[in-house]
């Protein structure tokens, strides 16, 4: 198996914009993406992730977000990634054949619920990503999720590269231990699969430890700049990347502050404010950004970008 090399680089998961009625609003979607398309470090974008708000969309309301962020992203000559999140094997081989109709490079998996359920070895997840290889044609990416009962512990993680169909390996623990350990043993096997770092508190120091790309919701903001620090670890330029990553530090804190789970609702109001979607509006439970922190937010963004700016610069 050769390491299919398009898979590396940086990924935003966009924003899914909804309308003042709470409906996808596609005007806003398409200007999104165009917009993260035109930044050059950019190599693809995924649609329906977490920051996308995946999990609370209608089947069909994902199938237009793919459909619409895909044909965006094929013109620009970017790739597009599919997140889904199906429960059973049987319901994961139907969304990927779905899928497989639609301007989707490939499928991002959520882990099933089920992979959570006590302690649950790593052959049945092993399997779940045979099986599903099997059925199916769309290259896959696999998710490490942040939430410890569902993880992929490392021979698992080595296991299910060995499938062909298994282009990347999105690794979001935030555990710089099992990050490690995962990327040392894919070495030992000389295993192609492309690892992309979803761990925003320790971007820069991934590539050092092997990383290949990057897949973080924050940069849907200062995308240029994520970008960059990108481009750096890849080349192995690590001091101009933790240079950025310095840099970048208060936005990310800014974004991830708690309650975490209104990350997405801080993303929306900043991109609300630049022009490139209509309304922040998020779907329940999310609460969204009362006024008051909402402008303190928006101040916050455009001291710390200025400064963020003035720092590359100087690093």
């Amino acid at each position: 198996m050769a390491r299919d090399h398009r898979f590396e680089g940086l990924f935003v998961p966009q924003v899914t914009p909804f309308d003042d009625s709470g409906a996808v609003d596609r005007q806003s979607l398409e200007r999104l993406c165009d917009h993260l398309c035109s930044v050059d470090s950019v190599t693809g974008l995924v649609s329906c992730a977490r920051i996308g708000e995946g999990p609370v969309l209608s089947p069909g309301e994902k199938r237009e977000v793919y459909s619409v962020a895909g044909r965006v992203a094929r013109a620009a000559g970017r790739l597009h990634v599919a997140a889904i999140t199906p429960q059973s094997t049987d319901e994961a081989i139907a969304i990927v054949r779905d899928l497989e109709r639609l301007p989707v490079d490939a499928a991002m998996i959520f882990p099933p619920l089920l992979f959570a359920w006590g302690k649950v070895g790593g052959e049945l997840k092993f399997r779940f990503f045979e099986e599903v290889a099997k059925g199916t044609s769309l290259p896959m990416v696999l998710f490490q999720i942040p939430v410890a009962s569902y993880w992929y512990d490392a021979e698992t993680v080595c296991r299910i590269a060995g499938i062909e169909q298994v282009v990347a390996y999105k690794e979001a623990s935030f555990n710089i231990n099992l990050f490690s350990e995962t990327l040392r043993q894919l070495e030992i096997r000389q295993s192609p699969m492309t690892v992309l770092t979803g761990n925003d508190r320790f971007v820069a120091q991934s590539y050092m430890l092997g990383a290949r790309g990057a897949l973080i919701g924050v940069s849907n903001l200062a995308t240029e700049k994520w970008g960059a620090m990108d481009r750096a670890g890849r080349s192995g330029d690590y001091r101009k990347a933790m240079s950025l990553q310095e840099a970048l530090g208060e936005l990310k804190e800014l974004v991830f502050s708690e309650p975490i789970v209104e990350a997405v609702s801080r993303i929306k109001l900043i991109l609300r404010h630049q022009g490139l979607i209509k309304s922040a509006l998020v779907r329940r439970p999310q609460l969204g950004v009362s006024g008051e922190e909402g402008r303190r937010l928006i101040a916050s963004f455009g001291r710390i970008v200025e400064e963020s700016s003035i720092t590359a610069k100087g690093g």
